[in-house]
């Protein structure tokens, strides 16, 4: 879409395209994007400083967070930006560019994919060895468990078609608790500019240790000056949580769950008594290590529930649920199907440990 659309099109002219395939020397933390979607833009002046990304992915179809509208509402936001800046005038209400971090840091700054990778490198493999490196390094936490936040773990939903813009505020959710409304444009986050979901989203991935955050916002009026003010958003416990199924990197978190296997289908779920909502994931394959040999999972095992929860998932999406509800020590209860008997198991949730140190 973005290289066929002529509209698209007609706003490109306007911007020197590069494309890139290959991220061997780039600075990661300049071009910071997540790793496991499957396009992403940066938005940049003459010296390589962002005014804005889009892009991004959740566990849906690949495109879905994304618009053709959106794109180009970003698009004439930045070039509105850049002709001030190139005119010498001031952006009201906000900074014009993204901060950007004074360190370098490529991927050959990454000890484990500089000493087991050569050649090309691409986007998981930067976000996979990251997370074998932060296993090896004991730094693993939730900004690197569950990067780019999406907003509706606050409360936000963002029209498709425009990108910050709120389409709706869930009841009882951070976004409730604000005097956000319907209509609100989000320009800013911190001192982080918001042209685009992404935007907000990275803003959201560089969080670390706040409890809240500071959110300015363009409210439309009967006159063509919106209405222009800042609040602070608060930050629940576990807000950065989110599916992580879908995700390539899933691959190299360091959960050592020394264990495989696969849902059923719906053919083999109504063979063996199952239904289409319910937790059915066959155990094909057990390791004397790791979380399967602390709770006893054996080979042929059927899972049917994670504590008191029973919903139909994915062996990734299982994964998943136990990164966002466990950390290491805490007590894990599964519940399987053995031999037609229903087996309640207990069994502690592993330190992290990176079992590989390559990837392909």
């Amino acid at each position: 879409m973005a290289h066929d659309d002529p509209e698209i099109a007609n706003l490109r002219k306007q911007f020197v395209n590069v494309r890139i395939n290959r991220l061997n020397g780039i600075n990661l933390n300049r071009f910071e994007f997540d790793y496991d979607t499957t396009w992403n833009c940066f938005f940049l002046d003459k010296n390589l400083n962002v005014y804005s990304r889009y892009g991004g992915r959740d566990k849906r179809e690949p495109e879905q967070r994304m618009s053709k509208a959106s794109l180009m509402q970003t698009m004439r936001e930045v070039l509105s930006i850049h002709k001030k800046r190139k005119q010498g005038k001031n952006v009201p209400g906000q900074t014009a560019l993204q901060p950007t971090p004074s360190k370098v840091r490529t991927p050959r700054d990454i000890p484990l994919l500089r000493q087991n990778h050569q050649g090309c490198v691409h986007c998981h493999q930067v976000k996979e060895y990251a997370l074998l490196q932060a296993a090896t390094d004991m730094q693993v936490n939730e900004q690197v468990l569950f990067p780019f936040p999406l907003p509706e773990n606050l409360g936000i939903h963002f029209d498709i078609n425009h990108g910050h813009r709120i389409s709706k505020i869930v009841p009882d959710s951070p976004a409730a608790s604000t005097k956000l409304k319907l209509g609100d444009v989000i320009t800013a986050v911190g001192q982080v500019p918001v042209h685009s979901e992404y935007d907000f989203r990275w803003a959201l991935h560089r969080i670390k240790q706040q409890k809240s955050i500071k959110i300015s916002v363009d409210r439309p009026t009967k006159t063509k000056t919106p209405q222009q003010f800042t609040l602070n958003l608060q930050l629940p416990p576990k807000w950065r949580h989110t599916e992580l199924g879908w995700r390539k990197s899933m691959r190299s978190i360091p959960l050592h769950l020394g264990c495989r296997g696969y849902s059923l289908l719906r053919t083999q779920r109504k063979k063996l008594g199952f239904t289409e909502n319910q937790m059915a994931i066959k155990i094909i394959s057990v390791r004397d290590s790791g979380l399967a040999a602390n709770l006893k999972l054996q080979k042929g095992d059927f899972l049917v529930a994670l504590g008191s929860k029973s919903r139909n998932c994915t062996f990734e999406e299982f994964q998943s649920d136990l990164l966002r509800k466990f950390q290491p020590g805490d007590t894990i209860t599964v519940t399987v199907i053995r031999a037609e008997k229903r087996i309640n198991l207990s069994g502690t949730f592993p330190a992290w440990k990176a079992r590989d140190t390559y990837v392909p």
